[in-house]
């Protein structure tokens, strides 16, 4: 497939207690529930929240997948850009109790980023990118755009 048009991605996190988590992401994120599916009995089964254009879905433990926090290590990290202030965006993390794994720092390739853990040990990266901040890499490092042709 050359162009993916119509396609979306969407991560899924699993949480032992995905209610929970949708507020977590509220007040330390600022992110918002979009949709919400539950059982006859009103347990979250699987929840969309997201921040600006962006969608992580957020699901319950199931007998193959768990939660960070109940298999002991994460094994992956959500990733997202924006252009909001990413210094304000960690401090609001910090005060509501995020666990920050590396404060905001500028790379060379002009994002200025922050490394955060949830509540239940899922991995976080906010980045911000700054107009004019990048610099050539460190030396022996190699940049390349495969699907750029180059």
């Amino acid at each position: 497939m050359s162009e993916a048009q119509g396609i979306e991605v969407t991560a899924e996190l699993v949480y032992e207690d995905p209610e929970a988590a949708l507020a977590w992401l509220s007040n330390a994120f600022g992110f918002e529930t979009r949709m919400t599916v539950r059982d006859d009995t009103q347990r979250l089964l699987f929840a969309e929240t997201g921040l600006g254009e962006h969608t992580v879905s957020i699901g319950g433990e199931r007998p193959w997948v768990r939660s960070p926090k109940n298999a002991g290590v994460a094994t992956q990290s959500v990733q997202i850009r924006f252009s909001e202030d990413v210094d304000a965006h960690c401090a609001r993390a910090h005060a509501a109790g995020a666990t920050i794994l590396r404060e905001p720092e500028l790379f060379f390739f002009g994002d200025r980023s922050y490394d955060v853990a949830d509540h239940e040990g899922h991995i976080w990266s906010f980045n911000q990118r700054i107009p004019g901040a990048a610099g050539p890499p460190p030396p022996g490092w190699t940049i390349s755009f495969p699907s750029r042709g180059g």
